[in-house]
């Protein structure tokens, strides 16, 4: 690299705004603004999705995964059903509290791509989700990081 643009700042600096902005605005909805993305992605899955699946969604490790998750099962949003045949594997499962508030959340998760993409060209929104995406999977795959430090 042959010149540092400070990346990891810009994305540290956008991501506690955006999650800043995320818990203000969730203040009426009784969730923080991780417990409001897990249930958008729940309450519009096709399917029950598994813990398994929250934590790939979100690169969570999975101590942290289950304290979300116990949390957000205490709180009535979820509950949490070990499939049959493995009790290692639960499915995760709206209750009728996020089903009755499902409109109210992907109402304000649209609202919130609004305001955080207004001004900007689909164009480079496309280029943003495709550098995005390989910065995720540099920072995913140990061969590539390995890569990185030998040319580093």
């Amino acid at each position: 690299m042959t010149e540092n643009r400070h990346i990891g700042r810009y994305i540290g600096r956008l991501y506690n705004l955006m999650r800043r902005r995320l818990w203000k605005d969730t203040a009426g909805l009784e969730c923080t603004g991780t417990e409001l993305k897990i249930l958008s992605i729940l309450l519009c899955a096709p399917k029950p999705m598994l813990q398994k699946d929250i934590e790939e969604e979100f690169f969570l490790r999975p101590p942290t995964a289950t304290e979300l998750l116990k949390k957000m099962e205490r709180n009535g949003l979820i509950v949490r059903v070990h499939e049959d045949g493995d009790a290692r594997r639960k499915r995760i499962i709206p209750t009728e509290k996020s089903l009755s508030a499902k409109n109210e959340v992907l109402s304000h998760l649209e609202n919130f791509e609004r305001d955080i993409t207004y001004g900007i060209p689909e164009e480079d929104l496309r280029l943003f989700c495709l550098t995005a995406e390989k910065m995720l999977e540099n920072l995913s795959s140990t061969t590539d990081l390995d890569k990185l430090e030998e040319n580093g």
